[in-house]
């Protein structure tokens, strides 16, 4: 069994794969690394970001086809998995829902007709094609948009030093439509995975999809900031920071973090003497680093921001409760003011 799942990741890595299905010919195209800096890959037409990591996937590159269209990949050695996700400028204007539910189901045919032009070929056998599910994508203030899925099964074959070996795929496939942009997604990783793979598989495809209605969102979301920041103590501000707080609970890939090591005790001591401070000043850094994300900020900028934003609720705080003062706490928020909150976390080895 682990001879088969070692043998089957670079099946999952190696194949290069053209609009719809894997071919046996290579495209024209090239290959581009992900950004140095991990900053997101935005397509521009449809808004759409796609963050340096998804859960446990990691972004590989992109592969921008000479005729047009994009394929991003996605890769996790943990769970031995591979999503690919293709961009492809629909040919005609796909006007109506009837349109693009139609398009969509040509789309699954051409994935099903290239599969089992593989299993003639000899490269798989065993081929189950599910049958296709349609449902919807609700979208923020739009209409929503069409999504079909379906699960593929074969037995990939293979040669190797040993001879002809054997592996089990299990492939999810979801196609949608978005600004004229035809949207394909295809998961692929080892059948034996069982019931653990496939809860992994649906939280992946959960961010996929969160990313595919984010700019809806966001746009909103950037308003909520901004009503925060003009007045943190407010209702208002409250309540927008609220907001914000869930819309980042169901997008966890933005680089927001907040070392634990010191804040977690800052916050502590903050709920000891004045309760109710503690989550002020958390809601501070949050949000302070939201802005800096909605920017397209790094990991980097994000804290300072954070920070920035934790210094400025501090000074408010503390004129009304005095007793949450720490020494410490004064140095951070000295040097957080100038925006060099990171660089003091990192003089004090508090950041890795």
């Amino acid at each position: 069994m682990i001879l088969r799942q070692k043998f089957l990741f670079p099946f999952l890595l190696a194949c290069v794969a053209t609009c719809g299905a894997v071919c046996a010919a290579e495209p024209n195209g090239q290959w581009k690394p992900p950004a140095a800096d991990g900053k997101p890959w935005k397509h521009d037409p449809t808004k759409l970001a796609f963050p340096a990591f998804l859960g446990n996937y990691r972004f590989a590159g992109n592969f921008d086809y000479q005729s047009g269209g994009v394929l991003l990949r996605y890769e996790s050695l943990e769970e031995q998995g591979r999503l690919d996700i293709f961009l492809f400028k629909a040919e005609a204007p796909l006007l109506t829902i009837k349109d693009q539910h139609r398009r969509i189901l040509a789309e699954m045919d051409v994935v099903s007709k290239d599969m089992e032009n593989m299993v003639k070929q000899g490269r798989y056998k065993n081929l189950t094609i599910g049958e296709p599910i349609g449902g919807e994508l609700e979208l923020w203030q739009k209409q929503s948009i069409p999504i079909a899925t379906r699960i593929i099964t074969a037995t990939r074959i293979g040669t190797s030093e040993k001879g002809t070996e054997e592996a089990v795929v299990r492939q999810w496939l979801g196609i949608t439509v978005l600004d004229g942009y035809i949207i394909t997604l295809r998961h692929m990783r080892p059948a034996n995975t069982g019931d653990a793979g496939e809860e992994a598989m649906k939280r992946l495809v959960g961010l996929v999809f969160q990313v595919i209605k984010d700019p809806a969102l966001r746009s909103h979301i950037r308003e909520l900031v901004d009503g925060y920041m003009a007045d943190p103590f407010s209702e208002n501000g409250e309540q927008a920071a609220g907001a914000v707080l869930a819309y980042l609970k169901q997008t966890p890939y933005f680089p927001i973090n907040i070392p634990e090591d010191p804040v977690a005790g800052w916050l502590e001591h903050c709920k000891t003497v004045a309760p109710g401070t503690e989550a002020t000043l958390l809601r501070a850094f949050m949000l302070g680093g939201a802005k800096a994300a909605f920017a397209d900020g790094d990991a980097e900028a994000c804290l300072t921001e954070g920070a920035r934003q934790f210094a400025k609720v501090y000074r408010k705080l503390v004129t009304q409760y005095p007793q949450i003062a720490r020494p410490d706490m004064e140095q951070f928020v000295d040097r957080a003011e100038k925006g060099e909150g990171y660089g003091w976390l990192k003089e004090r080895s508090l950041l890795r």
